[in-house]
């Protein structure tokens, strides 16, 4: 599904929408809702970010596992820092924001602020890393020491998970997004 909304096309996938209407369907509890209410806000966080320092938004393609925004580059450092942390400064407020009302609202925003914030590779903590990391080394030491860091980082996550699923005999969530950010690391 395509459509062109304030200049910029934005470009859904019929899986997203396909993921959508079972989650409505079969959520009972909202929980999984809040979550991509959560990711949707994040996203807005970086989209706004751009829009406070006029950078052109060219195209947004929303996927089940990720949102690609294709957009003008920063001019400045400044800019894209705080570009960066745009997606998790959103969750954090509104996390803030939901605490006294919604709890799964809230613990969505916390851990999906937080979680974005670890220096792994895909993640907006792994991009600022990167970008402190530039303002000293060269862009070959940079991505090594980023790819060190989530190997490092994602093997402790990767152990937690298989526990938890061993131990509790249902939860995978840990596992899944541990391999996900894996298989990103191996073949990127």
């Amino acid at each position: 599904m395509n459509f062109r909304f304030l200049k910029t096309d934005i470009s859904i996938g019929y899986e997203v929408a396909a993921a959508i209407s079972a989650v409505l369907i079969l959520d009972s509890d909202y929980r999984v809702i809040c979550c991509v209410f959560a990711a949707v806000l994040h996203e807005l966080g970086h989209l706004l970010m751009m829009r406070c320092f006029h950078i052109r938004v060219h195209r947004v393609k929303i996927g089940i596992f990720d949102v690609l925004i294709k957009a003008d580059s920063p001019s400045r450092f400044c800019q894209e820092l705080c570009v960066t942390l745009g997606g998790p400064a959103m969750n954090l407020l509104c996390a803030a924001i939901f605490m006294p009302f919604h709890q799964n609202l809230f613990y969505a925003d916390l851990a999906l602020g937080l979680f974005n914030l670890l220096p792994v590779m895909t993640l907006d903590g792994g991009r600022l890393l990167y970008l402190m990391l530039s303002r000293r080394f060269l862009p070959k030491t940079c991505s090594v020491i980023l790819r060190l860091t989530t190997f490092v980082l994602l093997l402790p996550f990767f152990t937690a998970g298989l526990l938890m699923l061993f131990r509790s005999g249902y939860n995978y969530s840990l596992l899944a997004i541990s391999l996900y950010l894996l298989a990103v690391f191996f073949f990127k």
